[in-house]
């Protein structure tokens, strides 16, 4: 079980790596032909069609059970997925529902001191040499996992961190 939980994780990080560049452009790009008036700001569909708007409500009650802090959500939506992008106390986040209304994943940004305490006592102790390049939080099929980039003067380490314990991922040097 941890091992399956560990390959599904895994493969998100590569899932939304490749998919989370591409849905900010078609988010941006649905933007520019969106109303400024927050009450238009409705699911839109990924060809921008004004035939294609509406409001899935289902969704948007769970989005807003989820993430009651969240501010600025912007909605993209496709034929199976809807799509947001908001700033969740501050940090900026991103999710996806199912038509159904079910979480697929939420993906928020975090600063070092907003890591878990395992993870950011290994780096204090093993990587002093580096610094967080980048991190993020995502939640998917029920679980959360934490995943940090470090980087110093010769490359980066990519950590990631699940109930399972702190597994490096990935090294790139420079």
């Amino acid at each position: 079980m941890k091992l399956r939980i560990k390959l599904i994780i895994s493969s998100l990080f590569l899932f939304i790596g490749v998919s989370n560049l591409s849905q900010a452009q078609r988010i941006n790009a649905n933007n520019l032909e969106q109303p400024s008036d927050a009450t238009a700001r409705e699911l839109i569909t990924v060809n921008g069609s004004d035939n294609n708007r509406t409001e899935n409500t289902a969704v948007k009650a769970l989005f807003s059970t989820l993430f009651p802090n969240a501010t600025s959500p912007q909605w993209s939506q496709n034929a199976s997925n809807s799509f947001v992008s908001f700033l969740n106390n501050g940090r900026r986040a991103s999710a996806c529902f199912s038509a159904k209304g079910k979480l697929n994943y939420a993906i928020t940004t975090c600063e070092l001191d907003q890591l878990p305490k395992e993870l950011r006592k290994m780096i204090n102790k093993r990587y002093k040499t580096y610094s967080l390049f980048n991190a993020t939080q995502i939640m998917a099929y029920g679980e959360t996992a934490w995943q940090a980039i470090l980087e110093n003067e010769t490359g980066f380490i990519t950590l990631k961190y699940t109930p399972d314990g702190i597994e490096e991922i990935q090294q790139v040097k420079k």
